[in-house]
């Protein structure tokens, strides 16, 4: 499975200065959409079975019960 694209400093901070703008004034909005424009900028060119793929490997394995 391949990674998630590196985004550069510049597509960070431009990424930024948009959530900012969409959410003046308030820093946990900020925090929050950055990191989901981030991922979605990250993951852009995954195909939905490769998105399900990444999300999935991070999901916690449940144990057998016995």
């Amino acid at each position: 499975m391949r990674n998630p694209r590196e985004l550069t400093e510049a597509e960070r901070k431009a990424l930024w200065a948009e959530v900012q703008a969409e959410f003046p004034g308030d820093e946990m909005m900020q925090e929050v959409h950055f990191v989901r424009a981030l991922r979605a900028a990250q993951l852009r060119d995954f195909t939905c079975e490769e998105r399900v793929e990444y999300f999935n490997q991070h999901l916690p394995q449940s144990s057998p019960r016995g």
